[in-house]
């Protein structure tokens, strides 16, 4: 049986600061979301991901919003948290600086798109196109002048815990191009 479309009147995709922290629990609910995650994978190194396990994770995420950082952007689908997704520059990402197939292509100063997260409700209806052209203008707004992703070539179905960096064929929709490929992983760039 296919799934019914929630028909939404309004979308809104705002940064995560402290007023929306509620909202971004209530989208990754009790666990975390991706068996824990809390988005931190790539802030963290192996060895911290592990050793502070989901309590840790949440804390981090909380902490950033705390000082300030907005560490991504919380989809709205008639005021219901519905999406996710993480953007920051590359810097603040410390799993990326000691990864062979994910580390830097160049010295050039990129904001970087990892995590996607889209609430079960809202999967298969465009969400991922949403949260990236929203991920987009909010670079903009920040003066950013390239955005990096290193999504997957998807062909038939994958669950949703792996694409959570995204499926390359949204990107290219929206105008980034490949710039190198990593073993099967391309590292597309959008110069803005």
């Amino acid at each position: 049986m296919a799934k019914k479309t929630i028909a939404v009147e309004k979308w809104d995709f705002q940064p995560l600061t402290p007023e929306h922290w509620t909202d971004f629990e209530t989208l990754f609910g009790p666990n975390g979301a991706c068996t824990g995650c809390w988005c931190a994978w790539f802030l963290m190194t192996n060895r911290e991901f592990k050793e502070t396990r989901k309590e840790g994770h949440k804390q981090l995420m909380r902490d950033l919003v705390d000082e300030g950082v907005e560490p991504g952007l919380i989809a709205y689908a008639d005021g219901v948290p519905a999406g996710w997704v993480a953007l920051a520059p590359r810097e603040r990402y410390k799993r990326l600086a000691t990864s062979k197939q994910l580390g830097a292509v160049d010295d050039k100063p990129v904001w970087v798109i990892p995590c996607f997260f889209i609430h079960r409700d809202f999967r298969r209806q465009g969400m991922m196109t949403r949260l990236l052209t929203a991920a987009i203008a909010y670079a903009r707004s920040k003066g950013v002048e390239t955005l990096e992703a290193f999504p997957l070539d998807v062909e038939g179905k994958m669950s949703s815990i792996q694409m959570y960096t995204g499926k390359s064929s949204v990107f290219y929709e929206l105008g980034f191009k490949e710039v190198v490929r990593r073993d099967y992983r391309p590292i597309v760039r959008l110069e803005l």
